[in-house]
């Protein structure tokens, strides 16, 4: 049909084509399946399925990396950017975290064991932490918590009887959100089973 016709583009002969597929191609009889295609196509099982949406798209393209978490100030650094650890995964010295190189706002931290994510991480924010605030972060395996001094067996003592100076330097290094700089080894009593 297009021997005489000068002039062709691409774009010419796309659409030219799409009309001849919808208004010819698809209601004229075929030998091989003995229906019209579109007929066809219209009865056979729908095995299609659904595109995904862009937000699920932009997920399905991020790579998975290892980093170890600075123990000082609970971070993480990626793509030459440091980024927060929320306080509750603090125990994990190495983390796996699943970003998209192009865009670094969206970094998921993963579970450790399986593919799922945790929370999402944010970037630090030099400009808050210059003003030298600090929330309290309780130590995860003793210290000093509120004014009580944890004791190796995980019981707390109040500090009342404490000279007030000292209370004062207590809650002073409690603010700052130190870990504590000495945890006790809690020592184990001998097993007599063992000394057989």
């Amino acid at each position: 049909m297009l021997e005489d016709v000068s002039d062709l583009s691409l774009a010419r002969i796309n659409q030219i084509t799409q009309a001849w597929v919808e208004q010819d191609y698809h209601h004229l009889r075929h030998r091989e399946i003995g229906t019209t295609p579109i007929k066809r196509y219209l009865e056979s099982p729908d095995v299609g399925r659904d595109c995904p949406d862009s937000a699920a798209l932009r997920r399905a393209f991020r790579r998975t990396v290892n980093r170890k978490t600075r123990r000082s100030d609970g971070t993480v650094s990626l793509e030459a950017t440091r980024y927060e650890i929320p306080s509750r995964y603090r125990h994990l010295e190495n983390v796996r975290l699943r970003y998209a190189r192009w865009n670094l706002s969206e970094v998921e931290l993963l579970d450790p064991n399986a593919p799922t994510a945790l929370c999402r991480l944010y970037p630090v924010d030099k400009s808050a932490n210059a003003e030298g605030r600090r929330r309290t972060v309780p130590p995860t395996d003793g210290g000093i918590v509120d004014g009580l001094h944890a004791t190796a067996d995980g019981e707390g003592r109040d500090d009342a009887e404490l000279p007030p100076l000292l209370r004062k330097i207590l809650a002073d290094f409690a603010a700052t959100g130190l870990p504590a700089p000495y945890l006790p080894k809690c020592e184990r009593e001998p097993d007599p089973e063992s000394d057989r």
